[in-house]
């Protein structure tokens, strides 16, 4: 006999009615409007336990009809959309340069954000203090006034074990150990969920961004620091210890910047050469013309696709998404980067370049915390 959704015909009835709706809320979420009909077609139940549904999610509030279309003969189907404005999460990035704060709908829409400068020097307390003023900021928008967050969402640098603890972070002084949840629950509303910076820059790409349907893709960030996502299979993989793209020393990686830094060493005076200042400047400089720059830009992609070759190589993906600031280049570093990768590989994957930008970290938060909602709303009875 065929087990209905969600589980076996002898389990807990409150159990199935929980995935059900929960089916059927993704289903709405992908869609403008819906009939019931239709429902119970896409997540394979009966036509009166999809109007069950429809009944249950209108009662919580989740679900709004439609008004019938003039001129239509008989009686019109009723038609349903997904409530996105009934609760809101918030997604929040915490790194060196900077705070963002997003305030997002239940369809991950951005209805207002708040950004605040930080340094990298800055002791852990005022960095959560930066983040503390971030979110208040946030809330306090004009076009904020109705949110009330149900979950927050928090993306930062460095490993993030399990359990939401940073366990190891290279690039924020005193962050290492840091339990961002419990330091943020007294600002943050709702629940915390805290997770890597590039894994969550990563599933805002693939499922808001260029790489939207994609089943396995690589994200590289190329920002002051380089990182991979790697999204396998449909999913963000995170690894056994959620560490999964982090980079490791001497695997050639530091020898790409060392370009940028010669270049910029020899063009600009007495500034003391960073990552960070380098790379725009020759991304600067290429745009403009230069073409000492767009040399070193060009000799940059290369030496980044020789580093990630052989995770391409092994991973197969189909697509690889270039993201982090010195993506601006577009295609000055996406096409030499993509020429490169298809020399080396069996099976060049396409190369994209991020159109969610500074802001993919901050979107991804926001979609941890979805994430977030829908599993505690599939544990619980209670909506």
């Amino acid at each position: 006999m065929k087990e209905p959704i969600g589980g076996p015909a002898s389990g807990d009835p409150s159990l199935l009615r929980r995935l059900n709706a929960a089916a059927a809320l993704r289903v709405l979420r992908e869609r403008d409007e819906i009939t019931v009909p239709e429902l119970a077609s896409l997540i394979g139940v009966s036509r009166p336990t999809a109007q069950d549904l429809t009944a249950q999610l209108l009662r919580e509030g989740r679900l709004v009809e439609l008004t019938p279309g003039s001129g239509s003969v008989g009686r019109p189907a009723r038609r349903f959309r997904f409530r996105a404005e009934a609760g809101h999460v918030l997604g929040v990035d915490i790194g060196a340069h900077k705070v963002l704060v997003l305030a997002a709908d239940l369809l991950g829409r951005t209805v207002a954000a708040q950004r605040v400068a930080v340094t990298p020097e800055l002791p852990a307390h005022e960095r959560l203090e930066a983040v503390r003023a971030a979110i208040a900021g946030c809330l306090a928008k004009p076009e904020a006034a109705d949110v009330r967050p149900l979950a927050t969402g928090v993306g930062t640098s460095g490993m993030v074990d399990t359990e939401g603890r940073v366990a190891v972070s290279d690039s924020l002084p005193e962050w290492t150990g840091l339990d961002l949840a419990r330091e943020l629950s007294d600002t943050a509303r709702g629940p915390v969920v805290v997770g890597n910076d590039i894994q969550l820059a990563t599933l805002a790409e693939c499922t808001g961004g260029v790489s939207v349907g994609v089943r396995d893709c690589v994200y590289l960030y190329v920002g002051n620091r380089l990182g991979i996502g790697l999204w396998l299979g449909g999913e963000l993989h995170r690894g056994h210890h959620s560490a999964a793209g982090e980079m490791v020393a001497g695997d050639g990686w530091e020898l790409s910047y060392q370009r940028l830094l010669d270049w910029f060493a020899g063009h600009q005076g007495a500034d003391r050469p960073t990552r960070e200042n380098a790379a725009r400047a020759v991304v600067t400089a290429a745009a403009a013309g230069d073409g000492g720059a767009k040399y070193t830009l060009r000799a940059f992609a290369e030496a980044l696709a020789d580093s990630l070759a052989r995770h391409v190589a092994v991973l197969d993906p189909q697509s690889v998404v270039l993201g982090g600031g010195i993506s601006r280049a577009g295609a000055l570093l996406a096409e030499p980067f993509a020429e490169r990768l298809g020399a080396l590989c069996p099976y060049a994957p396409t190369v994209q370049t991020s159109v969610l930008g500074e802001e993919s970290t901050a979107i991804g938060a926001a979609r941890l915390a979805l994430e977030h909602i829908d599993h505690a709303a599939q544990k619980s009875p209670t909506p």
